[in-house]
């Protein structure tokens, strides 16, 4: 009884070993239905934090309108205002859910009267920064111009005095430190957009990169229990030798192939998904070591089947050493996955 119990409590082990990336993004999931602390939130910024004095600021509204708007802070703080709970996103990584109070932009829209054929609005930050979004897309009753997170003033460091709140939208279309905005009858192309990234920027289930991550996790989880189950007949080690009886031959072949799909499924997802939203693939390491990773795993799941119709009795096969060495590379996609997702590191341009 006691063997059967230590067996047991091993297996049991290495599965949530096994588990453990795909419960951190469980986590990460939930945390997005809370509000963040104000002090835990992630900031991000192009460069440095403008050095802005509140009395001297001022928001300008202009372009292809009938009415130029001038606000100083005093103000635009006076003009109706909603709240709107809404999590700011960024592309990579870092999410954090807010309590946004602010104007919204379709009001301050109708006070400047949009001229005929207007396209964008133009949101330019103190720091230098800018993106657009579309009439459209600033026209929602949720997109706007936010001078409360929380319930206090904006913190200097999340865009005091004013930035902009784009519900579904990736956070480079949420501008900081707003000093103007403009209304344009052209296509704008901002910062981010004029490096590669979509200029659309909507969140989509494509372009959420938490289900690449969640079908990367559940891709691991197939290949370390082809591994383990191709291990226990194996020479190589006794240590799996006491697996379950239903983890046979059968059973190794079907995990074996759940690796291969989910594995190329996953990888063909982030090249669609990288080249829609950044116009372009492998300016991570986190891909560059992807690549490799399934550069073994097709070899290695074709030498697994022909294996299968002939037993090779070598103690470490070509298939073995294919699928071990993809297994690592996957292993540290991941853990470089989540490194450039919330330190935003191992990026080569």
């Amino acid at each position: 009884m006691n063997r059967k119990i230590n067996v047991f409590i091993k297996y049991i082990g290495i599965l949530i070993l096994l588990l453990l990336p795909l419960f951190g993004l469980i986590g990460v999931v939930i945390s997005r239905t809370s509000i963040t602390p104000n002090d835990q939130f992630f900031v991000i910024n192009k460069g440095e934090i403008p050095d802005i004095n509140i009395n001297n600021w001022t928001l300008t509204i202009d372009g292809h309108v009938n009415n130029t708007l001038n606000f100083n802070y005093s103000n635009f703080t006076s003009q109706p205002s909603q709240e709107v709970l809404a999590t700011l996103q960024c592309v990579e990584g870092p999410s954090g859910t807010a309590l946004w109070k602010g104007i919204s932009i379709n009001s301050l829209l109708d006070l400047a009267e949009l001229k005929a054929g207007a396209v964008d609005i133009v949101f330019y930050g103190a720091d230098a920064y800018s993106s657009s979004l579309t009439i459209e897309e600033a026209s929602a009753d949720d997109v706007l111009l936010a001078y409360e997170m929380n319930g206090v003033l904006l913190p200097v460091e999340q865009g005091f005095p004013v930035r902009v709140v784009a519900p579904n939208h990736q956070g480079y279309k949420w501008v900081k430190w707003i000093v103007r905005v403009e209304v344009v009858n052209y296509d704008y192309i901002g910062y981010w957009e004029s490096r590669g990234w979509s200029d659309d920027a909507s969140i989509t289930p494509l372009s959420d990169w938490i289900w690449h991550a969640m079908l990367l996790s559940i891709s691991l989880l197939f290949g370390g229990v082809a591994i383990i189950s191709g291990l226990k007949r194996s020479p190589i080690t006794k240590f799996f030798h006491d697996l379950p009886k239903f983890v046979n031959k059968k059973f190794h072949i079907a995990v074996g192939i759940g690796y291969f799909l989910t594995s190329l499924s996953v990888f063909l997802y982030w090249i669609i998904s990288t080249i829609l939203n950044r116009g372009t693939v492998f300016y991570t390491i986190h891909g560059i070591t992807a690549l490799i990773s399934i550069s073994l795993v097709i070899p290695g799941t074709i030498t697994g089947f022909k294996k299968s119709k002939k037993r090779d009795s070598k103690e470490r096969t070509l298939h073995y050493r294919l699928n071990l060495y993809s297994f690592y590379l996957f292993l540290l996609t991941i853990l470089l996955g989540f490194s450039l997702m919330f330190f935003n590191l191992f990026r080569l341009y």
